[in-house]
């Protein structure tokens, strides 16, 4: 498990959609609430993944939805990147 800081994964993902932090909790959804499409997610996991130096298969990504569900891929199942 990784150690994540979800503040600092709200940001990430605030500053990639241009959405206010206040504004995305556990329950918000990828879609819906942060009006992204399916190459939109696949753009902020790129982002997301750089920024925290994980890899994950993107097998476990297609069925996400919410922004949780992404910290917890993230958390539980990332892989340390290699430079």
């Amino acid at each position: 498990m990784n150690n994540l800081d979800f503040e600092e994964f709200k940001k990430a993902i605030s500053d990639y959609v241009g959405v206010d932090t206040e504004e995305i909790n556990e329950n918000t959804d990828v879609y819906d609430d942060l009006y992204l499409d399916s190459l939109g997610l696949f753009g902020l996991g790129s982002e997301i993944t750089d920024i925290f130096g994980l890899t994950v298969p993107l097998s476990l990504v297609a069925s996400i939805s919410k922004v949780g569900e992404i910290f917890d891929l993230l958390n539980e199942k990332g892989i340390p990147a290699e430079d």
